[in-house]
């Protein structure tokens, strides 16, 4: 029996709007008769500051928005002494995205309070959100991928032309510049030629110390839900078509109402068996847990399924594939998909709790 539900969102993020986004729908989607439901608003500066009780559905995510003049520390103090029901049986949704909220970040904060929480580890967070740490572990493990290229700032700033020749030794036009930790393409660049390249490394570097340029796939870009703990499932795959951009940028993910939702998208049954499948065995070789969205191109040319990216927090918003995938799948709604998620966190909380933590010397 869970008492109370607090929902984790805003946070220190590029992201900060879509996390509102998406809180706003989980919040929107939970029994209120069931639990007790508590936002938590994580300021862009880190402070967090809770809500009361939610007694209605939340209209606007700027609703969310708090002001504060509390330093971190001091909130939260408050927090953890004044308002965190410890007597309660709680659960906590982080419905953060990017940086401190799917990097691991909040999940190791959490382990240490001793919290159950919805979604992935510590691990499995932070090797995912680092997409060439995520490229460096397919690549080993014959996951089938891009071609790709990992760069840190300081070998860039100490030798730009040799970098850009190594890029350019492997990897053909037009290609991808990527910040290695950020979501919903944010900071990311389409490049055509060896001019526009330099400036889009610059750009992505404004974001992340490392960055990922990859091999620019033609095709389409398949969306598939992955839940579950040890035994995961996955949905069929969808994907969203953009009019008027060269990719799934973040203003047609979030903004443009011309972008068109397939949910399910048309693949032949084959393609279908083979993208789950291959979102599975994603899932499985990261260590995930709860829910992941995993990204797969199937190149044009020979239809072959290359695996993009996987985000352990995807987005959870009304335009969201993420949830809006399972009902066509099996027929789970929102909210049933967002009970099954707090019963895998209570699950993987419990097994946890098993596990032996410590050792008497004596014994050895």
């Amino acid at each position: 029996m869970v008492d109370n539900i607090y929902i984790l969102c805003g946070g220190i993020s590029a992201e900060h709007e879509i996390s509102l986004m998406s809180a706003a729908n989980i919040i929107n989607n939970l029994d209120r008769e069931k639990y007790n439901i508590y936002p938590v608003y994580i300021t862009k500066e880190g402070v967090w500051v809770e809500l009361d009780k939610v007694d209605k559905d939340i209209e606007k995510p700027e609703d969310l928005i708090r002001k504060t003049d509390m330093s971190v520390g001091e909130s939260l103090g408050k927090f953890l002494y004044g308002n965190y029901r410890h007597e309660d049986s709680n659960v906590f949704i982080p419905a953060l995205h990017g940086t401190y909220g799917e990097d691991g970040v909040i999940q190791g904060f959490l382990e240490v309070l001793d919290i159950p929480y919805v979604g992935n580890s510590v691990l499995a967070s932070a090797a995912c959100m680092d997409k060439v740490v995520t490229n460096q572990v397919f690549e080993q493990s014959g996951i089938p991928q891009a071609k790709y290229i990992g760069i840190l700032d300081t070998d860039f700033g100490s030798d730009p032309d040799k970098i850009i020749a190594k890029i350019e030794d492997k990897i053909d036009y037009p290609l991808f510049v990527k910040p290695a930790n950020a979501g919903s393409s944010v900071g990311v660049t389409k490049v055509n030629d060896a001019e526009s390249l330099r400036e889009a490394i610059k750009h992505a570097f404004n974001f992340d110390r490392k960055i990922l340029v990859e091999e620019a796939v033609i095709g389409r870009e398949l969306e598939v839900s992955v839940i579950g703990n040890d035994f995961p499932i996955s949905s069929l795959p969808g994907e969203h078509v953009t009019v008027g951009h060269d990719f799934f940028d973040y203003k047609s993910k979030y903004f443009d109402k011309t972008t068109i939702i397939k949910a399910p998208t048309e693949v032949t049954p084959e393609q279908e068996d083979e993208v789950r499948k291959l979102a599975v065995e994603t899932y499985k070789l990261m260590g995930c847990k709860g829910i992941a969205r995993v990204d797969i191109f199937m190149r044009d040319s020979d239809k072959k399924m290359l695996v993009n990216e996987i985000n352990t927090f995807p987005g959870m918003t009304k335009s969201s594939l993420a949830p809006i995938l399972w009902e066509p799948t099996d027929g789970t709604t929102y909210g049933q998909l967002i009970e099954r998620l707090i019963e895998y966190a209570l699950d993987e909380y419990k097994i946890k709790k098993k596990k032996q933590r410590s050792v008497n010397i004596n014994d050895y």
